[in-house]
């Protein structure tokens, strides 16, 4: 009898075994049955290998970004700078698909005034679910009486039977905003968080940095058109030069007949704008559409010509709310440093810039992208520091900022990730301070030295400065530049200094 207990049995070894019975023939057989399976594992093996190795080259290739800001905060316009400055064939490319938005923004100006005109004839106030552009003032700031002319205004002259007749002959540009927002893309209605109390202005944490809390209920604000993300998909079959089905015919021929319709409108468009008595009630409003995004009013003899094509300026200056994320993903097609060069030689640079909804009920959104980043851009405009959040108008704009930024500070998922603060609208700051009565200590009261805007400027960069230093990483890398996202020579020097902070950033990681 055995000292050792009997082998259990093993089924994978028994199918595994060699036939007892199996004969030359067969074994020759099974033989090269074998080593056919095991010439496609190793087949297979390797190409598991030369999948994973180019993911992490392509993985080092990419530079991942996300643009944050909160709404109107100039998050889409730097993404054109970042175009325009280091991929400009691709912008090129879709540089006449703007025309669309452009006439868009042209006539929601437009008819903003005559929505305003017709309100003061009525003696009525205007509606404030009306789809007109926000504006950049609060209803606690006053211009001084001039128009863009910098010419005084009448004070008290009352709309006549001209401004009525100007409406009149005005009143199919309404038809004519609704066709270019039906070719644009569908709207999209905006979720706004129910309000608190009636006196209590909800600034915490959780409110601006929703990323970090549970999402909340909401009630709709449609102030705004708004289009989906995969706009530009729509807008681009608007191209000439595009396959000529019938499709983009159709919508070509459609959009010249909008820009037959605003050609013939110009005469009377250009005398509503410039007229006193209309510049006057819009001051009387506390509307200045001059500092809007998206205005071109200014421009309508050269963008109404027949042979009109989009430049990079107006590009840049068009205004279109997107809801939902955005992607932009492009090679860079230069290399203006030693650094940058040395790293495009070896592979060109793939930049990936994540655009996604500033607005409150947007941000409990943006948590899923905060994985795997190279760096954030951080939009907070500086102008707007007697503003309130069109979402809720009981929070000061900068104040949100500056508790949206601690939120940004505060997540632990962001620890590795480079930080890049843009102080934006640094010229409508300055222009605000020179034409307007706003005073800063009246909404920061700890400001006490004079309203220089450079003073200004340092004194709002200092706050956002201190928020880091009280956060999670007090010694993490700090860069902070002031910009003025449409003046494209000032801003390309500092999407330059960026840029290149990035990649040296990402060049030292990849050698860790």
């Amino acid at each position: 009898m055995s000292a050792y207990p009997p082998a259990p049995y093993n089924p994978l070894a028994a199918w595994d075994a060699v036939p007892a019975d199996e004969t030359s023939e067969q074994r020759k057989t099974r033989e090269v049955a074998e080593e056919s399976a095991r010439k496609r594992s190793a087949r297979i093996d390797e190409d598991i290998k030369a999948d994973r190795a180019a993911t992490a080259a392509l993985k080092k290739r990419v530079v991942k970004l996300l643009v944050l800001g909160q709404s109107e905060s100039g998050k889409s316009t730097t993404i054109k700078n970042f175009q325009l400055a280091y991929a400009y064939q691709a912008w090129t490319n879709d540089r006449l698909s703007w025309r669309a938005v452009i006439f868009l923004n042209l006539v929601r100006s437009v008819n903003t005034i005559l929505h305003i005109i017709g309100c003061e004839m009525n003696t009525q106030l205007p509606s404030p679910s009306s789809s007109t552009p926000s504006s950049p003032l609060s209803s606690a700031t006053s211009y001084e009486s001039t128009g863009p002319d910098g010419l005084p205004l009448p004070k008290e002259e009352p709309l006549g039977t001209r401004h009525k007749l100007l409406s009149m002959r005005l009143s199919p540009l309404i038809h004519i905003q609704r066709d270019l927002e039906q070719q644009i893309g569908a709207g999209a209605s905006e979720v706004v968080p129910p309000a608190s109390a009636p006196n209590q202005a909800d600034t915490s944490e959780n409110d601006a940095a929703p990323f970090l809390a549970a999402e909340r209920q909401g009630r709709r604000l449609t102030t705004e058109f708004a289009v989906p993300a995969t706009w530009m998909d729509t807008l681009t079959k608007l191209r000439t030069h595009d396959s000529p089905d019938s499709e983009n015919n159709q919508s070509e021929r459609k959009l010249k007949e909008v820009m037959g319709t605003l050609a013939g409108c110009c005469v009377d468009i250009k005398a509503l704008w410039t007229d006193r008595t209309v510049q006057a009630v819009l001051v009387k409003r506390g509307v200045r559409l001059e500092d809007s995004p998206g205005f071109f009013l200014d421009d309508l003899e050269r963008i109404l010509s027949p042979t009109y094509e989009p430049t990079d300026e107006d590009v840049l200056r068009a205004r279109l709310r997107t809801v939902g994320v955005q992607e932009y993903s492009f090679v860079l097609e230069q290399g203006q440093n030693d650094v940058v060069r040395a790293a495009d030689r070896q592979v060109g640079r793939i930049w990936k810039m994540l655009d996604v909804g500033g607005a409150r009920t947007m941000r409990e959104k943006w948590y899923p992208y905060f994985d795997d980043l190279n760096a954030i851009i951080f939009l907070a405009p500086i102008s707007c520091f007697d503003e309130t959040l069109e979402e809720d108008p009981r929070v000061n704009r900068i104040h949100d900022s500056l508790m949206l930024w601690k939120g940004i500070c505060g997540s632990t998922l962001l620890n590795n990730v480079q930080f890049i603060l843009l102080l934006n609208k640094y010229d409508l700051l300055s222009r605000k301070l020179k034409h307007t009565e706003a005073k800063v200590v009246d909404y920061f009261p700890e400001f006490r030295e004079t309203q220089d805007v450079n003073r200004v400027a340092g004194f709002f960069r200092s706050k956002f400065k201190q928020v880091l230093k009280m956060s999670l990483l007090p010694t993490r890398i700090f860069f902070a530049h002031m910009t003025s996202a449409t003046d494209h020579k000032t801003t390309a020097q500092i999407m330059r200094v960026v840029r290149e902070g990035i990649l040296r950033e990402n060049l030292r990681r990849a050698t860790i």
